[in-house]
C-alpha cells in the first residue's frame, strides 16, 4: 500500500497536522506500507497557469519546474491520498488550494484519470460551527471524488473548545482509519465511461453513476439530457442514485 498524505496548515502542532499525524501512525500498521508525507509550507509549489500544456505531455506532469516534477509520481502510484487542512474563510486555506489545482496534471493527455479507484480522505479542522463554513469544502470534495472515481472518507473537527490533542476520541477515530485502510489497494478500473472521447474508467456502477452526474462539459451534459436527468450535481444524491438505478437496470 503507496500513501500520500499533504498537509496544508502553516502551523506544524496544528489540528490537522495533529490528526494527520495520527492517521499516519494507523497506516504504519501494515510495516509494507510506503507513505509520502508532504508539508506544503516545506515545498515550492507555484500556482497553475491554466495553459493546459499538462495535456499534451502524454503523462502525469507539468511544464512548471517545481516540486510537483517529483510528487506527480508519487500520486499517480498512491492508493491512498490525504488532505488535511484547516477550514479558513468559510472554505480550505491557501496552500491546499493551490496544491489542488496542479492536480490537472494527473490527466494524461486529457484522456485517462490518475485519480480513480483510489481513497481519499480528507482531515478538516475548523473553529467555529457555522452553517456553511466546513460543508463548502466537503461538498467541493463531494463532487471532486465523484467526479473522478475516488472513495472518500470525511474526518472534521471543531476546535472553538480545544487543541485536538485534548479530544482523544478524535485522535482515536483518525488512528483507526488509517488501520483500516493500512492495506487498501487501489481497486481494479473496469467500467468505461459510456460517453464517447471520455477515456474515464471506474471500478464500479455507483462510480460511473457518481461520474456521470458531476462530469462537466457538453458531453456529458448533453448525456445526462438525453436521458433524462437535471444538471442537480452532488446538491443531493438524487441525481447520482438515479443515474446508478438507471445503469443497473440496463445490465
Amino acid at each position: 500500500m503507496k500513501a500520500v498524505i499533504v498537509e496544508a496548515s502553516p502551523k506544524k502542532d496544528g489540528n490537522s497536522v495533529t490528526l494527520a499525524k495520527e492517521f499516519i501512525r494507523g497506516l504504519k500498521e501494515n510495516q509494507r506500507a510506503e507513505i509520502t508525507e508532504l508539508y506544503l509550507d516545506d515545498l515550492n509549489i507555484k500556482f497553475c497557469r491554466g495553459c493546459w500544456s499538462c495535456l499534451k505531455l502524454g503523462e502525469p506532469g507539468c511544464v512548471i519546474e517545481d516540486d510537483m516534477t517529483w510528487i506527480y509520481p508519487k500520486l499517480n502510484e498512491a492508493d491512498v491520498i490525504v488532505f488535511a487542512t484547516p477550514i479558513y474563510w468559510w472554505h480550505i486555506n491557501a496552500q491546499m488550494k493551490k496544491f489542488i489545482d496542479r492536480l490537472e496534471g494527473l490527466l494524461d493527455g486529457n484522456g485517462p484519470n490518475n485519480l480513480s479507484g483510489k481513497a481519499l480522505v480528507l482531515i478538516l479542522t475548523y473553529n467555529m460551527e457555522d452553517p456553511d463554513g466546513v460543508y463548502l469544502a466537503i461538498q467541493m470534495f463531494r463532487s471532486i471524488a465523484g467526479w473522478a472515481g475516488l472513495d472518500l472518507t470525511v474526518l472534521k473537527f471543531c476546535a472553538f473548545e480545544s487543541h485536538v490533542l485534548e479530544a482523544p476520541e478524535k485522535l482515536s477515530e483518525a488512528y483507526e482509519l488509517g488501520q483500516e485502510l493500512s492495506d487498501f489497494k487501489r481497486h481494479e478500473l473496469s467500467i468505461p465511461c459510456p460517453i464517447d472521447g471520455c477515456k474515464g474508467r471506474f471500478s464500479s456502477i455507483m462510480a460511473l453513476a457518481k461520474h456521470l452526474a458531476s462530469g462537466a462539459g457538453p458531453t456529458h451534459r448533453n448525456w445526462r439530457k438525453l436521458n433524462g436527468f437535471e444538471d442537480l450535481g452532488f446538491r443531493t444524491d438524487e441525481l447520482w442514485m438515479g443515474i446508478a438505478k438507471m445503469l443497473d437496470n440496463l445490465d
